[in-house]
């Protein structure tokens, strides 16, 4: 196997690439300069000591300004610490912020529960949810997955491990069936959280 097929294969791995788009990506590179591919080099191997992923919501950050191990949202006083989203991605983590709805803390599941799944705890990050829920200032947990099969197999999973105490709510169904919670744009999203059960 040739350097162009070793790169279409490793690129179609990437979500939603298929092997055609993969392979314009392997042509776009080759009309680059070598400065451009060092530095895109560079910053591939940069990329895992960079970024470290936050003990508390088990979110991608950047720890390359404070050598920490939890993130800004999670050591931020101004959060509000009683309520927890939970979240499948770091895109929907990523999404939610950037409308500026939500004041809380969060926790990235690390993906879904599929329906036939009879091994969620290798699909997801249940142990470190069940350390993360054991902070008893959590009141409510907000769950806010995809609007799928898989995200309400997920959702009902979820359901079983938190603690009777707490106030589970999910978004409000303004997002349309089917929808992967990275896409919905702010107001949709704002809908969503305000009309959340």
């Amino acid at each position: 196997m040739n350097t162009i097929s070793k790169l279409t294969e490793l690129f179609s791995k990437f979500p939603g690439i298929g092997p055609r788009q993969a392979k314009r990506f392997v042509y776009f590179l080759l009309t680059r300069n070598s400065s451009f591919l060092e530095e895109l080099a560079r910053l591939l191997l940069e990329l895992k000591k960079e970024v470290s992923t936050c003990e508390s919501c088990m979110r991608f950050f950047s720890n390359s300004l404070h050598n920490t191990k939890i993130c800004e949202i999670c050591r931020d006083p101004n959060r509000n610490g009683e309520m927890l989203m939970i979240v499948e991605r770091d895109a929907d983590f990523e999404n939610i912020e950037k409308s500026k709805i939500y004041e809380g803390k969060y926790f990235i599941l690390g993906g879904k529960v599929p329906i036939l799944e009879k091994n969620p705890e290798n699909r997801i990050r249940v142990s470190q949810l069940k350390e993360r829920i054991k902070d008893t200032n959590i009141k409510e947990v907000i769950l806010a997955l995809s609007v799928n099969p898989d995200g309400e197999n997920t959702e009902k999973y979820v359901r079983d491990l938190l603690p009777s105490s707490c106030k589970i709510t999910i978004l409000g169904r303004g997002l349309s069936t089917g929808i992967e919670l990275e896409y919905p744009d702010s107001d949709t999203l704002k809908n969503a959280f305000k009309n959340r059960t």
